[in-house]
C-alpha cells in the first residue's frame, strides 16, 4: 500500500515532463523546411540558394547545404562565434550569408549541377528537418536558330518531302521538335541523328523529317510552313517552362498533283484520231 503513492509522484513528475515537452514536441512536427534555388542557371552565372525555415533564432541549432550526400556548407548558431565551415565544391566558388541561411555559388561551370537540399537542426528538442531536393542543372544556351536544309523548295502533292533541322551548339544538347503549319509531327515522321560534339563540351543536334506532301498540307496560297523548335530541356516537368527555346520555320511550295483522268481523255482523243487517218491512209492505197 505504500508503494501506491511512489508510483502518483512519478507519475506526475512525468506528467509534468511531457507538459513541458509537448510545445516542442509540436514545433518539431510543424518545422518546415525549403530549399529555394535555381532549376537552370547560365555557366558563369551565380545561383543563389536559400534554406527558407519556421525555426525561431532561439531555438535555432545548425544549417547544413548538401550537394548529393556531400555536405558543402555548415552553420552551427549555438557557438559563440557561430561556427562556420565551407567545403570544397566542384564548379564554383562558395559565398555565405553570416545567418547561414544564404549561400552564392559564384562563376558555375557544367559540374556544379547536381541535387541540392539544406537540413536544419533545432536545439529543443534535438530535432532535425531536410529540405527536398532540387535539381539545379548548369547549362549554355544556344547562340542562334536552328536551321532547315532541305533538297528543294517547291513539292508536287503526293511527293516526299524530306528535310534536316540543325540546332546550334549548347550544352546539355537540345531537342528538337518539327512542326507542320503549326502542328506538331508524328514522331514515326521524324528521325534523330547522333549528336554532333563541339568544343566546350557543347553539343548541337540534328533530326530529319520525311513526309509524303498531301493536299491537306496545302494552304489558300500553295504553300506548306515548316518549322522546327530547338528546346532545353527535352521536355519540362509539369508547371515549368523550357530553360531555352530556339525556332526557324520555312514555306515550301506545293503544286497540285496533275489531272490524271483529263489527260488520259486527251490522250485517248489522240490515239483515236491519229488511228482513223491511219486508217484512211490504208483505205486510199486499195481503193483507187
Amino acid at each position: 500500500m505504500q508503494q501506491r503513492p511512489a508510483a502518483d509522484h512519478w507519475r506526475k513528475i512525468l506528467l509534468v515532463y511531457i507538459l513541458q515537452l509537448f510545445p516542442y514536441t509540436t514545433l518539431a512536427e510543424h518545422m518546415k523546411v525549403q530549399l529555394i534555388a535555381p532549376q537552370y542557371i547560365t555557366h558563369g552565372g551565380v545561383a543563389t540558394l536559400f534554406c527558407n525555415h519556421t525555426v525561431s533564432d532561439d531555438l535555432l541549432h545548425k544549417i547544413e547545404f548538401m550537394k548529393g550526400e556531400k555536405r558543402i556548407f555548415q552553420y552551427i548558431k549555438e557557438r559563440n562565434p557561430p561556427y562556420i565551415e565551407t567545403l570544397h565544391i566542384d564548379g564554383a566558388k562558395l559565398e555565405y550569408s553570416k545567418n547561414g541561411t544564404t549561400i552564392k555559388l559564384h562563376d558555375v561551370r557544367f559540374e556544379a549541377s547536381g541535387s541540392y537540399t539544406c537540413e536544419v537542426t533545432m536545439t529543443t528538442p534535438i530535432y532535425s528537418a531536410s529540405s527536398d531536393p532540387v535539381e539545379m542543372k548548369v547549362i549554355s544556351p544556344q547562340s542562334a536558330n536552328p536551321k532547315i536544309t532541305f533538297e528543294k523548295s517547291m513539292y508536287v502533292v503526293g511527293e516526299s518531302l524530306e528535310a534536316n533541322c540543325t540546332s546550334s551548339a549548347a550544352h546539355p544538347v537540345p531537342y528538337i521538335t518539327w512542326f507542320i503549319n503549326g502542328k506538331e509531327v508524328d514522331i514515326t515522321l521524324v528521325n534523330h541523328y547522333p549528336h554532333t560534339h563541339h568544343k566546350n563540351s557543347l553539343m548541337s543536334a540534328t533530326a530529319r523529317l520525311k513526309v509524303e506532301v498531301s493536299a491537306l498540307h496545302v494552304g489558300e496560297n500553295g504553300l506548306l510552313e515548316i518549322s522546327c523548335r530547338a528546346t532545353i530541356p527535352a521536355f519540362p516537368m509539369q508547371h515549368e517552362q523550357f530553360a531555352d527555346i530556339r525556332k526557324k520555320a520555312v514555306s515550301v511550295q506545293i503544286i497540285p498533283a496533275p489531272d490524271v483522268t483529263s489527260s488520259a481523255a486527251i490522250l485517248v482523243r489522240e490515239l483515236t484520231l491519229s488511228t482513223i487517218l491511219c486508217i484512211l491512209n490504208a483505205m486510199h492505197e486499195f481503193i483507187p
